[in-house]
């Protein structure tokens, strides 16, 4: 992937205000996954959302970095559980307008 596609950690870090090494734990524990390329640190375009989404849980919520795995997983269940609920909801829509 050519580095045009890529943000720049550092680039990050300085626009949302958060140290490197606050990228490098999120790494490290395997919450986002961050490239090298001619030793410059990048982030793909698809993990963005992702970071960003961690990035305000630990400011806005204070959530240490330590702790925001548990967070995001629970958070991704609770959308599986609500895009189950939806999808319930649906058919059972089906099934009272087949009753009618």
């Amino acid at each position: 992937m050519l580095p045009t596609h890529l943000i720049s950690v550092s680039d990050f870090c300085v626009h949302h205000h958060i140290e490197v090494a606050f990228i490098d734990l999120l790494e490290q524990q395997g919450l986002v996954e961050i490239i090298t390329v001619e030793r410059i640190t990048y982030v793909q375009p698809d993990q963005l959302g992702r970071l960003e989404k961690l990035v305000r849980l630990h400011q806005e919520l204070a959530i240490h970095p330590t702790d925001l795995d548990i967070v995001s997983d629970l958070l991704e269940r609770v959308e599986g559980l609500q895009n189950q609920i939806t999808q319930l909801q649906n058919r059972l829509v089906f099934y009272e307008r087949l009753t009618d």
